[in-house]
């Protein structure tokens, strides 16, 4: 039965390959952290939560955004020039991120409220950025040619890479391997994905310097349009683990990372991968001017079931589960999560959508609500004084407002698009 609807449905196919590869890759990472959590001290997994917050901030826009042209163009050789000029950025703001760093030690390790002795860890930095950054450019090209199974290896390397390191050097005693464990899986997430992107016809005969610039400034909405507004989105995703290292300690910016962590392993174990794969579906349609609102409320109903599901299991046996998986310290994770499930439910339906936005190159009107997201979240540095439950009550107010309004707007963006087919 599940074998002939995968054949006869070439969507739902995709899903499923992104689908089990990201299952296997986030049970390497499920299964690592009950052992880190044990064998590594939370502060020291504190500070390390605020290096990966800034890893996810700047890998996001490292390629100002180019990496997610590349399914667009009809054209093969100009994709292959966008995937080169969008590592090309990409190396350029690595090397550029190394100067702050450097001659900026003091400020930098104050503001982020770290220890000077964690610091030279930060050196780090912009080796994972590269190689973070790239490979989001070489995933996309894997998309576009729907090589979806050899995306899905790709998520299994790296993570395994990360735990083997990070557990190697847990055991014996050294907190750094968090850090070398990141850049190891990232680097060889790196270069599979260049190995994948040469098996897939990726060709070096039309890049050049005249083509690659050509494509960059057809595609220049997205470094003019979207950079901004999706560093702006993902730092108000992220910032609040920095916030909270400097409003309370390193202690409870660990137990926070975690419930945010798996909350975000299973509420958005799927999202990711139905997001890429509705990605390359929505362009499709969109170049062949069929409608897309029946592929999207599908989607609707398939995420709200499993976001429902989720919350239910949180609200339950939160402490329960996570005192039981990652010892009784993280019980208060469990805690926190009990007040973070319902915003992070919400996220899961409308994430994976908001595709859309890209598909239909409306980034204008995507920026104005990730302008807006942004200042609301910055108001949770203006919570001092508060107890951390009652911190995360008021940014789970901030979520829920926000993305629904996010999801309204997808909503008419989308009718909007399915009217103007009907009228043409």
């Amino acid at each position: 039965m599940i074998k002939k609807l995968l054949k006869n449905n070439s969507t739902l196919k995709n899903i499923f390959t992104l689908i089990s590869g990201t299952v296997a890759a986030q049970l390497i990472v499920i299964m690592a952290q009950p052992v880190l959590r044990r064998i590594i001290p939370s502060e020291d997994f504190g500070v390390f939560a605020v290096y990966m917050s800034i890893v996810g901030i700047i890998t996001t826009v490292i390629s100002l955004r180019y990496d997610m042209s590349i399914v667009l163009p009809d054209e093969k050789s100009k994709a292959e020039n966008l995937v080169f000029g969008g590592i090309l950025i990409t190396f350029i703001f690595s090397i550029l991120l190394a100067i702050p760093l450097f001659y900026f030690k003091q400020l930098i390790s104050q503001w982020l409220a770290i220890p000077l002795v964690y610091y030279n860890w930060f050196y780090l930095l912009p080796f994972s950025v590269f190689f973070a950054g790239s490979y989001r450019v070489l995933n996309n090209w894997l998309i576009r040619q729907k090589a979806f199974r050899k995306s899905t290896e790709n998520k299994v390397v790296r993570r395994g890479s990360e735990a083997i390191t990070q557990i190697s050097f847990g055991v014996l005693g050294q907190p750094f391997g968090l850090f070398l464990g990141d850049l190891i899986g990232s680097f060889a997430n790196f270069l599979m994905g260049i190995r994948q992107a040469l098996r897939t016809e990726f060709s070096f005969s039309g890049i050049n310097k005249n083509a690659t610039k050509a494509a960059l400034l057809e595609y220049k909405k997205f470094p003019l349009y979207n950079t901004f507004p999706v560093l702006l989105n993902t730092a108000a995703l992220l910032l609040p683990i920095i916030f909270i290292n400097r409003l309370y300690n390193e202690q409870i910016t660990a137990y926070y990372d975690l419930t945010r962590q798996i909350l975000g392993l299973s509420l958005a174990l799927i999202s990711a991968a139905i997001s890429q794969v509705y990605l390359q579906k929505l362009a499709e349609k969109r170049n062949l001017k069929e409608k897309l609102w029946p592929i999207v409320l599908k989607a609707i109903k398939i995420l709200a079931l499993l976001s429902i599901s989720g919350i239910l299991i949180i609200e339950l046996f939160g402490e329960v589960l996570f005192a039981f998986v990652f010892g009784e310290e993280y019980i208060s994770s469990g805690s926190y999560a009990k007040i973070m499930v319902i915003s992070f439910g919400l996220r899961f339906i409308v994430t994976p959508l908001s595709i859309a936005f890209i598909s239909l190159e409306r980034l204008k009107l995507n920026a104005l609500w990730q302008f807006m997201y942004f200042a609301l979240i910055m108001l949770l540095l203006s919570f001092k004084n508060l107890s951390i439950e009652a911190f995360l009550i008021r940014y789970v107010i901030i979520d829920l407002f926000a993305y629904s309004i996010y999801f309204i707007l997808l909503i008419k963006i989308i009718r909007q698009h399915d009217r103007l087919i009907i009228k043409e």
